[in-house]
């Protein structure tokens, strides 16, 4: 089991599987990062769109297999329904809705044998302080661990240098046993 924070390019990762985030209430409501992605992998990200079934609840999470002949280097996309565009919720809901849908990421990675997933921060489109966010991200695996003994590796990425360095600082002050590399940070 393995959590770490690496600065870089999430579409740069060679993990099994990526986690990408939509806003579940109707097609075309991707996030920034999935857009991203469907530029990247145009064949994959037809194929994972095609099979997401919407309406899709606020903090799930669904496993698509990418097929290998769409040229995409995952064989895995998590979808999280972790945007949304309707509803005012409060900070606390934000973060079960965050939680919830990672927690499932994690429970569909397990149950599906896949070994490791990149994902960016999961601020939402509610814009999650970051600091916040990741603490959220990383209790929710130490939550999972508990219960479970074989958890994928989680590469989280981020590429801003002087977000990475505000996410170094704090890790050293709150996951004092978090080893701080080059250019990542594990902290589990």
């Amino acid at each position: 089991m393995h959590f770490e924070l690496v600065q870089g390019d999430l579409f740069e990762s060679s993990e099994e599987g990526i986690l990408l985030t939509i806003d579940g209430a109707s097609k075309g409501m991707e996030g920034n990062l999935a857009r991203r992605f469907a530029r990247l992998n145009p064949d994959a990200w037809e194929e994972v769109e095609y099979e997401i079934r919407y309406p899709m609840p606020l903090g799930t999470a669904k496993l698509y297999e990418i097929p290998p002949d769409t040229g995409c280097k995952y064989k895995y996309c998590f979808i999280a329904s972790t945007l949304n565009h309707l509803d005012v919720l409060s900070d606390q809901n934000k973060l079960k809705v965050q939680s919830s849908a990672f927690r499932q990421v994690l429970s569909l990675a397990q149950a599906h044998h896949v070994r490791s997933v990149s994902t960016a921060i999961l601020v939402g489109g509610w814009r999650i302080e970051l600091c916040t966010a990741f603490a959220q991200m990383v209790n929710t695996y130490t939550n999972a661990i508990q219960t479970s003994t074989s958890l994928p590796r989680v590469n989280v990425y981020i590429m801003d240098q002087n977000e990475h360095e505000k996410l170094i600082a704090f890790t050293k002050e709150y996951y004092p046993n978090a080893q701080v590399l080059e250019r990542s940070v594990k902290i589990i």
